[in-house]
């Protein structure tokens, strides 16, 4: 009887444990969720933030293009300016 009792208090020892351990992994599986979810939060916000950065960048690109285009644009009308002003005075010149 003696060594039933041994073990049952054995038993019942070895299950207070393993309660104790299921209620801490428990607690950690929990604090993994949590943190998994403020993870998947956060790379959701940097996906925006880059698609958002990505846009600002094209469109950066989209106004450097054309402000180039613009200067092309006006040196060669100026260009032209020039060369017919030049004409201008070379005709004047062989009057």
């Amino acid at each position: 009887m003696s060594d039933l009792t041994a073990t049952i208090a054995e038993f019942k020892t070895k299950i207070e444990k393993l309660v104790t351990l299921h209620s801490q992994l428990k607690g950690d599986y929990d604090k993994l969720v949590l943190d998994n979810q403020n993870l998947t939060k956060t790379i959701e916000e940097q996906k925006l933030t880059i698609e958002n950065l990505q846009k600002n960048n094209q469109e950066i690109i989209n106004n450097n293009n054309l402000q180039q285009d613009k200067i092309v644009t006006d040196t060669k009308l100026k260009i032209n300016e020039l060369v017919q002003e030049i004409d201008n005075c070379i005709a004047l010149l062989n009057k």
